[in-house]
């Protein structure tokens, strides 16, 4: 029935005589070996789980045969994600084990991971590695894992060079060890990581285009950030949302190239209006000393609200009028202003008050 793929007839059979067997403690532990295999087949692994249980449950087994039913059940444990079961099953296998497959050292390396045995786990994923002729992808990447958790970094980047040898052209590696750089706080590791993968035209996610300019900030060269970003709005890699706008207007303004800061920003607060960024515009403006736009940007952010301080934001606008001789508009912001509880911006509020009147 099995090798006519009749697997829910083969697991029927199986279960009954599963029952005929059950006083006869060998054919019972290979019916249940073979009725977890089959329930593998039908991606049961609960069933196959308890069925290896009853299996090995018998004590006269003879030890080969335990020893490759704990096999099969420390993989099963595994999927299961049974990783205290699993551990014990495997190590109990692999005590016997004379010439074990790598693939199955590495199985016993993850379940001593997912325990936290990490000077274990490096032990035996190394010798996994060491004695196949094509370790996996994946076998690296636990490898780089454990060594990264017991803080061995300079090991474990080594291992993800390892990675991108192999596979130079995959954009996950070079994620992954930007990722590390950035882990280790070194911004500019992280970025140079991500233009190498850049330039070579391995990314293509929007994602990874952001981080890449997120990571020009970050090592304090927003202008270069915000062309890139531009560049990325250009080419149709980066969508123009509102959010991506006030980032784009805040590197401009950390690049102190303010008018394309005032340029990006309006165009945010067009698309979707946010006191935020009113708030944010009146800034530059106040700064440039243009006192009417910096009042009506300040009015704007009023009246869109969402402001920590919107009292300040009252008093800011208020001097604004105030300077540009519109004194009328410059009493009711004040005056406004004059509520707060906070004493140094409510005396501020009444100087100026004075000098109106």
């Amino acid at each position: 029935m099995m090798e006519e793929e009749r697997y829910e007839e083969a697991l029927t059979e199986l279960e009954a005589l599963s029952e005929k067997t059950a006083e006869i403690p060998y054919d019972f532990a290979l019916t249940n070996q073979y009725l977890a295999h089959v329930s593998v087949i039908l991606d049961n692994p609960a069933r196959a789980q308890s069925a290896l249980q009853a299996a090995l449950a018998n004590e006269g087994l003879p030890p080969e045969v335990r020893q490759n039913m704990n096999l099969f059940y420390g993989t099963v444990l595994l999927s299961n994600e049974e990783y205290e079961l699993a551990l014990e099953a495997l190590e109990e296998w692999y005590a016997l084990a004379e010439l074990p497959l790598s693939s199955q050292i590495f199985s016993l390396a993850y379940a001593n991971y997912q325990n936290g045995n990490l000077p274990r786990a490096e032990e035996l994923v190394d010798q996994a590695i060491g004695v196949s002729d094509a370790p996996m992808v994946s076998w690296y990447q636990l490898l780089y894992r454990v060594l990264f958790d017991q803080k061995k970094y300079a090991r474990a980047e080594v291992v993800l060079k390892i990675l991108i040898d192999r596979e130079p052209t995959n954009v996950a590696h070079w994620r992954t060890l930007a990722s590390h750089y950035l882990q280790l706080e070194d911004s500019s590791d992280g970025l140079a990581t991500m233009m190498i993968a850049h330039i070579n035209e391995m990314v293509e996610s929007e994602t990874d285009f952001r981080q890449i300019v997120s990571l020009w900030g970050y090592i304090d060269a927003p202008e270069k950030g915000a062309r890139l970003l531009s560049d990325f709005i250009d080419d149709g890699r980066i969508e123009p949302d509102p959010e991506t706008l006030k980032q784009l207007g805040n590197l401009w303004l950390m690049a102190r190239e303010r008018d394309n800061a005032i340029d990006v920003l309006t165009e945010a607060a067009k698309v979707a209006p946010d006191g935020r960024t009113y708030e944010l515009l009146g800034g530059i403006h106040f700064d440039n000393e243009d006192w009417d736009l910096a009042y009506a940007a300040y009015q704007d952010a009023i009246r869109e609200g969402d402001l920590d301080e919107p009292l300040r934001v009252s008093l800011l606008a208020g001097i604004c009028a105030y300077r540009a001789d519109r004194f009328d508009d410059a009493r009711q912001a004040l005056e406004a202003a004059a509520e707060s509880d906070d004493e140094e911006l409510r005396e501020q509020a009444e100087q100026f008050l004075r000098e109106i009147r």
